[in-house]
């Protein structure tokens, strides 16, 4: 099987360049779209702190319903309108904007089938949030970013390298703000870890291995229908790039759509290696295949999923940190959904555990190190656990008590040697909003400020995540350790 989907054909991204013909075409209406910086009173309004931005939403579907229901507790977004192909999704989006975001909305949202008419018609937005498929990521962020739009764009960036890469070319040839998705940067309580536990006060000291993961049962990958009198007309579907109506709704099994699950659910770990230790790894070894969903009859006797990406990878990559070597473990599984998703940072001092499910938010010291200082005055960022310490494989509470000798029970029972209890806390910062909020505030923040530096994670950030996290396909094809060169992280 050809697990990569790194090839040079690019892709979706240049067959609805070369097809749509006028995106780098465009560049002169972006100088359009400017003129609003050209007077003094203009240039005051576009950078002014708190004020609304008027916003439209391109892509209808389960993301782009999270980015607007995560967007009710971020002040300054003025929602103007939806666009998608799929009027079944779209129409259901606009309605819910109206009366769920009501007070982010004045009068009606305007439906768009396209994200040109949108573009054409909405002149006064000035910030388009992209939730559409991979492979559309990198011509429709063009296509916005061209109109002088600011833009946010889901993660991963592309499922191609060179769609990324364009990517990164487009937000430096347009003077939009350009926020990816990898919302992570902005989460308050990953931003403790790192900035506090991690970095300032390195609590864990040198950190020698890192692990993540996401396991996702079989539910999950049920290949989805179309309602009844509900398909898109071909013509449509062909102008986007869609071979027929199934492709359309199962697009994260095809590699021309989607780079798979090791992207839908990993990019958002893998990219926190990156981040945490502002690094890119070296090399990387990979494992992984289609052993599952092979359109095969399932246990349920209805037909599997076929995916055409590995359904489950394995990856080991390692880091040349100034402290020494670090070695970060990854893997995705998508037909079991055991321990669910986190990912752990472990050091000689001590080790941390962080997911977006708030259950995972604890760091416990190795013996010898007492925390007790971080825990106190104004702003502690850590506290004494009130659990017990979670550290073990199968990660559940343990009392960590010796085991009591035969002579105190009737029932003899074997000695299971446990390590020493360990000095377990809580990292003291919580998140009272959805995962997106934060990221989707950052945003809107630098464009109402017209301040790019403001962003958490801008276009090449991003780059370099997505490079990391395609470059496992590689190790798979090949079969053999891959080595990462300065090159592939830099665009020209």
């Amino acid at each position: 099987m050809n697990a990569t989907p790194l090839s040079s054909e690019p892709s979706g991204l240049s067959r609805f360049m070369d097809r749509r013909g006028f995106i780098r075409t465009s560049a002169a209406a972006a100088g359009g779209g400017l003129l609003l910086a050209t007077s003094k009173s203009a240039m005051a309004q576009a950078s002014a702190a708190g004020r609304k931005i008027k916003c439209a939403l391109v892509g209808c579907g389960a993301q782009g319903d999270a980015l607007r229901t995560a967007s009710k507790t971020v002040d300054g977004i003025h929602w103007v309108a939806v666009a998608d192909i799929w009027k079944y999704n779209r129409t259901p989006m606009a309605r819910r904007m109206a009366l769920e975001n009501k007070h982010q909305v004045e009068g009606a949202v305007n439906e768009y089938e396209t994200i040109e008419e949108l573009l054409d018609k909405e002149t006064s937005i000035e910030a388009v949030f992209v939730a559409t498929p991979d492979f559309l990521h990198a011509p429709f962020s063009r296509l916005a970013l061209e109109k002088g739009k600011s833009v946010y764009c889901e993660k991963m960036m592309s499922n191609t390298i060179e769609g990324a890469r364009d990517m990164v070319k487009a937000g430096r040839e347009n003077k939009g703000i350009f926020q990816i998705g990898h919302q992570r940067h902005s989460n308050p309580r990953y931003i403790n870890l790192r900035d506090n536990v991690i970095r300032k006060n390195e609590l864990l000291g040198r950190v020698t291995h890192c692990y993540g993961q996401w396991n996702r049962g079989v539910s999950a990958s049920v290949p989805l229908g179309v309602p009844k009198n509900q398909d898109i007309p071909q013509e449509m579907l062909s102008k986007y790039g869609y071979v027929d109506m199934l492709q359309f709704r199962n697009w994260r099994f095809f590699k021309q759509y989607g780079a798979g699950p090791l992207s839908d659910l990993g990019a958002h770990q893998i990219d926190m290696f990156n981040w945490m230790y502002d690094a890119t790894p070296v090399s990387i070894i990979a494992t992984g295949g289609v052993d599952y969903y092979d359109g095969s009859t399932g246990e349920d006797g209805q037909p599997k999923a076929k995916f055409e990406l590995p359904d489950n990878v394995m990856c080991l990559y390692e880091f040349k940190l100034p402290s020494g070597t670090m070695r970060a473990y990854y893997q995705v599984l998508t037909t079991t959904g055991s321990q669910g998703f986190y990912e752990k940072h472990m050091g000689v001092k001590g080790s941390a555990i962080i997911s977006e499910a708030a259950m995972y938010n604890q760091v416990y010291a190795e013996p010898g190190n007492d925390w007790t200082k971080f825990s106190e005055g104004p702003k502690p960022f850590i506290a004494k656990a009130q659990d017990k310490i979670k550290n073990k494989f199968w990660e559940q509470s343990r009392n960590w008590e010796k085991p009591k000798p035969p002579s105190y029970t009737k029932v003899s029972a074997a000695d299971v040697r446990e390590s020493k209890a360990l000095d377990q806390w809580e990292l003291n910062v919580t998140l009272d909003e959805r995962p997106h909020a934060p990221h989707i505030r950052n945003f809107i923040e630098s464009v109402q400020t017209n301040d790019p530096k403001h962003l958490t994670c801008n276009v090449m950030d991003a780059f370099k995540s997505c490079v990391t996290v395609l470059k496992a396909y590689e190790a798979i094809e090949k079969g053999a350790k891959v080595v990462f060169t300065p090159e592939d992280f830099t665009v020209a």
